[in-house]
């Protein structure tokens, strides 16, 4: 019998098991290890796992997939356990945001015989805590692929199947360029969260200021709740990355600061950018179709095409207006 283990278990790992299971998989076992004895004994209860095997050198003997849901900062010391103890043969593959370091690390743990393809699931929607896990959470989302020059065909196809297993889509890419995109998306939105908390925070003002956080407040510092270890950890294994979208960050502040502080009449426009790219994007046009069009029969299927969000904005701009308008271009009310 085939094994597959589970290490750490958060929303991601408890999907994937969930998954797993869900699409009956033949002579295969899939068993979860992990430090938080509670938190194994809630996949197990939930469906995700076969079995608890609480001993990680034990879980890892003879398993020919083995799958971590776990920060950076453990990474490093579980490839090690892995590489003593893993059968040849045998696939590792992860779910984080940082993949350089990480190749790295497999390069000199892992013995010849057992690989490392790194994976990293993008989900538009969070799911952090292990209630929020299910079967169907990939489905239809991409899914990062990310080898390095020691994987083989083989090791490769194996990740790529359990991704599509779980109805996601593969996604290839280069460790750098993933590494660099995964910064500016990942984690340049938790340092922008820490720095807006620790501006506000550290105000004179701060004593009064905090009576009047709110929803808005809690939506933009809901990132800065990540734990800070991680989010070290990442900025640390990428340094040049970080920088560099820091700075990107910095020059686009100031712009508007300019705009703000000169009257700009271009401010609207630079405002009216960042709404219809972030449409877009929640519509899934940024690679825009020309050919495609907006449902118009009914208002369930252009509730399955934009999404409730983008449906309530398509039917105001359309309302007595020019309905060849596409919902991620702002309506401008004079």
């Amino acid at each position: 019998m085939e094994r597959i283990t589970i290490i750490g278990f958060g929303a991601y790992g408890a999907s994937i098991g969930l998954g797993l299971k869900k699409a009956r998989l033949s002579n295969t076992e899939i068993v979860g290890s992990g430090r938080e004895r509670r938190v194994l004994n809630a996949a197990d209860k939930m469906g995700a796992i076969d079995r608890v095997v609480g001993g990680l050198a034990s879980a890892v003997e003879g398993a020919s997939l083995i799958i971590l849901d776990t920060s950076i900062t453990e990474t490093k010391e579980l490839l090690e356990v892995i590489g003593q103890r893993a059968s040849q043969g045998c696939v590792v593959t992860d779910l984080g945001t940082s993949k350089s370091l990480v190749i790295q690390w497999a390069g000199e743990y892992l013995p010849e015989g057992v690989s490392y393809v790194g994976g990293h699931p993008l989900l538009k929607s969070s799911a952090v805590a292990l209630e929020e896990a299910s079967p169907t959470l990939f489905e239809g989302a991409d899914y990062c692929i990310v080898a390095s020059d020691a994987s083989n065909q083989t090791s490769i196809r194996t990740v790529v199947n359990m991704a599509e297993t779980l109805g996601a889509k593969p996604l290839f890419m280069d460790a750098e360029e993933h590494d660099s995109y995964a910064i500016a998306m990942n984690y340049l939105p938790m340092l922008l969260s820490s720095a807006f908390v620790t501006a506000t925070s550290g105000s004179e003002g701060w004593r009064d200021m905090h009576r009047l956080a709110a929803s808005e407040f809690n939506l933009v510092s809901q990132l800065a709740g990540t734990d800070p270890q991680d989010i070290e950890s990442a900025c640390l294994a990428n340094p040049d990355d970080v920088v560099h979208w820091i700075d990107q960050m910095i020059t686009e502040l100031y712009a508007y600061r300019s705009q703000i502080t000169e009257r700009s009449d271009n401010l609207l426009d630079t405002f009216i950018k960042a709404w219809e790219a972030r449409a877009k994007w929640e519509a899934d046009a940024v690679l825009e179709d020309d050919s495609t069009k907006v449902p118009s029969a009914s208002e369930s299927m252009a509730t399955v095409f934009l999404g409730e969000t983008l449906l309530r904005r398509y039917q105001q701009m359309t309302r007595g207006e020019d309905k060849s308008r596409s919902p991620w271009t702002y309506f401008r009310r004079n």
